[in-house]
């Protein structure tokens, strides 16, 4: 009998790094980067069905599951990382002082018997190129029985002075949703507590998680799942119903770091098939 390590393998297809499964050719997702930032995109339910979009013609910056921030201040000098070309305007102030996300080339990964982690290094540059802050991101894609689940832990180092990151609603983890899962399309938003619908019941408010689902014709329930990987903290979540959740500690205050000290945040998105359950999104929620 073969004594493998891990089935999954790293398939490489431009800039793109494709989770796939050799035992049944399965692709749970990929991660990647372009010029100004890294992000997750794809990201597929056991059944093929994708649940993130990799960008919005009017949020051109909301890419898959993402990392933005803005603004960031270390000493006198201020970065924007949120928008990211293209522009959408000539008057947009979120391209100004418009920073970069420079993921380095050499990316740790590591098969296991569940996935695939991905250990990526990026230097934040603000706009005229100067190192802002050093961002070491984690994202670990693997299977659950009934489901696809994406780890991102994102944490920011100061290694360039002291960071202060203002209060703002353009900030920190998040995801675009695919199309297909949002209230236009008939789908429903879900927090905990039973609260189904649209965002209005969860929008700026604590929940244990935030999930997105719809039916679609001939193939059943599926949706999209995100909580929070802190056992003290359950929000506040910055939702829409045209597709953006975004988890956001600066919604309601700033944060600071002195130089050398580090700012960490991990979230857990879940892509499954069927419909929400108590009991699965209790089993989601565990640490």
């Amino acid at each position: 009998m073969e004594n493998r390590i891990s089935k999954f393998k790293v398939i490489v297809n431009a800039r793109t790094h494709l989770v796939v499964d050799t035992d049944t050719n399965r692709c749970l997702g990929g991660v990647g980067a372009n010029f100004y930032r890294p992000f997750v995109f794809p990201f597929y339910t056991p059944a093929g069905h994708i649940v993130i979009q990799e960008f919005a013609y009017d949020h051109p910056f909301h890419n898959g599951i993402f990392v933005g921030q803005a603004p960031i201040h270390v000493g006198d000098r201020e970065a924007w990382f949120w928008g990211a070309p293209p522009r959408r305007s000539f008057t947009d102030r979120l391209f100004e002082k418009l920073g970069r996300m420079e993921t380095q080339k050499e990316m740790e990964i590591n098969a296991h018997s569940d996935g695939i982690q991905f250990v990526q290094n990026v230097i934040w540059r603000d706009d005229k190129e100067e190192s802002l802050l050093h961002e070491i991101r984690t994202i670990n894609i693997y299977t659950l029985q009934d489901a696809t689940v994406c780890d991102m832990s994102s944490e920011k180092i100061a290694r360039y002075g002291a960071v202060q990151y203002p209060q703002t609603k353009y900030g920190s983890i998040g995801m675009r949703v695919e199309p297909r899962l949002l209230p236009v399309m008939g789908g429903i938003v879900i927090g905990d507590n039973n609260r189904i619908g649209k965002v209005d019941a969860i929008n700026d408010n604590l929940s244990d998680f935030v999930a997105y689902q719809n039916h679609l014709t001939g193939h059943g329930h599926y949706g999209v799942f995100m909580t929070i990987l802190d056992d003290a903290t359950r929000g506040p979540w910055f939702i829409r119903d045209y597709g953006m959740a975004l988890y956001n500690p600066t919604q309601t205050g700033p944060v600071s770091t002195p130089e050398n000290g580090s700012w960490k945040i991990s979230l857990r998105f879940v892509a499954y098939d069927g419909e929400l359950t108590e009991a699965r999104s209790n089993d989601w929620c565990k640490v």
